[in-house]
């Protein structure tokens, strides 16, 4: 009965409803057939005007008991598949539910971050922990949300920013951090949206099961491109709070300082220098660490401040700026992943233990909605280091190598780039360490 009932709700809702990606599998025919049944369906002939109100038929008399009660339960059903339940109000992993931008905050000329509301609340989310004897938390360490953009129906996969410190969890509020990509149709869709505006989310989609990965381990270095940086902000965040002798390093790569710092009358820092000018001996830009307090934060980087005072040396930033030229290279890598002091050099992974191991995260999707594989390498210094690259997609295979469709699921692919060398050069590194594209 589930095929028939989501067919009728299909139909009534592209009759009804707003424009909706879940009605994308039924064929165009099929919306052209459910039109054609309730626009061609036999008009019942009343009575006529010419006939005297002592014999016009009633139509209890008149009407065949059967009809009456197949109309009745036709009816029911109709209504029952057309009108939304519950479940189909707020958020959930089948169909798109209607968000309100409340706020809307300039990074950047081409990067924001804004907030949605859900329009109709719900008091458990499925984004929170269901103990109610414990303070409201998030339930995944890693996860995200489709948007759809329904002007020409595509959806893309966006990452919650961490919930600020004091902020009320169970009001379903989400902020999302958005670069605006020149040709990108959802990017330029939200640019376009502004504070009052519906948006439609899906989800949740669960991520790696980081908790799984690091088990006794204490060491993630995360490489975050840009808006890479909220998956990091997430995972920072899971890490630091559940092991508190845990070690989260940051190197995030961004364009201008000014996702970060926003001072337009302070001094200026030095942009790009010509190439010639390190044959000169003119030393290298490089990378420089974030302090706290941040001077001048844009609004990431209050947030980043905040993570910073709460986790102190645990948690360090290091920024890399393209219009200063100073990218991060394979010597900022490695020494981000033996700077602070590590756990024991981990065990040996068994041989068929999923999550531990990296050949079988090559043909692995990122998404884990029912959570990493059991361990089975027994007791003992289980888990693995983990070092976490996010970004576009060209960030990504520079650094870690590129992900690979395979029947129609984009998986991990083979560890390449940077990482690669890494490994090449420093035997210990495949043996402690974990490498994940998101």
């Amino acid at each position: 009965m589930n095929g028939p009932r989501r067919a009728i709700g299909a139909c009534a809702r592209s009759l009804t409803g707003p424009p909706t990606l879940q009605s994308l599998p039924h064929s165009p025919s099929s919306m052209a057939s459910c039109t054609r049944q309730l626009s061609t369906r036999r008009r019942v002939k009343g009575p006529s005007r010419h006939q005297g109100l002592g014999k016009r038929p009633l139509l209890a008399r008149t009407l065949n008991p059967a009809v009456a009660a197949i109309l009745l339960i036709g009816g029911s059903a109709i209504y029952y598949l057309t009108t939304p339940s519950s479940r189909e109000k707020v958020l959930n992993q089948d169909t798109f539910v209607p968000y309100t931008i409340t706020s809307r905050e300039a990074i950047s000329a081409t990067s924001f971050i804004f907030t949605v509301a859900p329009q109709h609340p719900n008091p458990s989310p499925s984004f929170l922990t269901a103990d109610p004897s414990k303070p409201a938390a998030w339930r995944y360490p890693l996860w995200s949300v489709e948007f759809k953009q329904p002007e020409v129906q595509i959806a893309r996969n966006y990452t919650p920013l961490p919930p600020l410190q004091g902020e009320h969890l169970e009001d379903g509020k989400l902020r999302f951090y958005v670069r605006l990509i020149p040709g990108g149709e959802m990017s330029t869709y939200l640019g376009r949206l502004g504070v009052g505006r519906q948006v439609w989310l899906r989800g949740t989609h669960p991520g790696f099961d980081v908790a799984a990965r690091l088990g006794s381990q204490k060491k993630v270095v995360f490489l975050a491109g840009g808006t890479g940086v909220a998956p990091a902000m997430q995972v920072a965040r899971a890490v630091l709070d559940s092991h508190q002798d845990a070690n989260f390093t940051l190197l995030w790569a961004i364009r201008s300082r000014e996702e970060l710092e926003q001072a337009p009358d302070g001094p200026q820092r030095p942009v790009s220098t010509c190439w010639w000018s390190w044959f000169r001996g003119t030393p290298r830009p490089q990378p420089t660490e974030v302090g706290h307090p941040i001077t001048d934060a844009s609004p990431l980087g209050r947030q980043l401040d905040e993570m910073k005072a709460r986790y102190g040396d645990r948690l360090r930033i290091h920024v890399g700026v393209d219009d200063e030229s100073s990218q991060f290279r394979e010597s900022h890598m490695a020494a981000a992943m033996q700077s602070s002091a590590a756990a024991a050099p981990t065990l040996p992974s068994a041989p068929d233990c999923q999550p531990h191991n990296q050949k079988f995260h090559a043909p692995a999707s990122e998404f884990e909605p029912n959570g990493a594989r059991p361990c089975t390498c027994g007791t003992g210094n289980r888990g693995k280091n983990l070092l976490m690259v996010s970004g576009p997609e060209g960030f990504i295979s520079h650094y870690a190598g590129p992900k690979v469709w395979q029947g129609g699921v984009e998986t991990q692919g083979a560890v390449g780039g940077v990482a690669a060398e890494l490994r090449r050069r420093n035997p210990g590194f495949a043996a402690d360490w974990l490498v994940l594209k998101l």
